[in-house]
């Protein structure tokens, strides 16, 4: 793949990204009027891994893949994803971060983590 190609194919993951917040964000608005605050969040973050799934198979990383196993990855991924960001927001908060701040400081390591994780592990043509 060119260095062209992987740009356009992290641009097409970035808009993915955003996309995915919002359905995150409208799922948790809408949900939150029904159901407890953390079944709320529980649900929004699990139809926006769906919905993120979806769009990256499909459109970002164009994989042909079937079955469970891209799914199984994409998901160890997040999960991984989440873990680090975790662990990036006590280490930020730890040196006196805000935690929207601390929050901030984490994305560009979850999203270059996540990326590559889809891209060389999780959408990887498994023939």
């Amino acid at each position: 793949m060119t260095r062209r190609a992987t740009a356009v194919q992290f641009i097409k993951f970035c808009c993915v990204g955003v996309a995915n917040v919002l359905v995150d964000f409208g799922v948790y608005q809408a949900t939150g009027y029904f159901v407890p605050m953390y079944v709320a969040r529980t649900l929004s973050w699990v139809v926006a891994c769906l919905f993120s799934y979806a769009v990256n198979k499909r459109w970002t990383f164009r994989a042909q893949d079937t079955g469970l196993l891209p799914l199984v990855r994409f998901g160890v991924v997040n999960l991984g994803s989440l873990s680090l960001g975790l662990l990036l927001l006590y280490v930020f908060t730890l040196w006196g971060c805000n935690p929207t701040v601390a929050f901030l400081l984490s994305l560009p390591f979850t999203t270059v983590s996540n990326y590559l994780g889809y891209k060389l592990w999780s959408f990887r043509q498994m023939g």
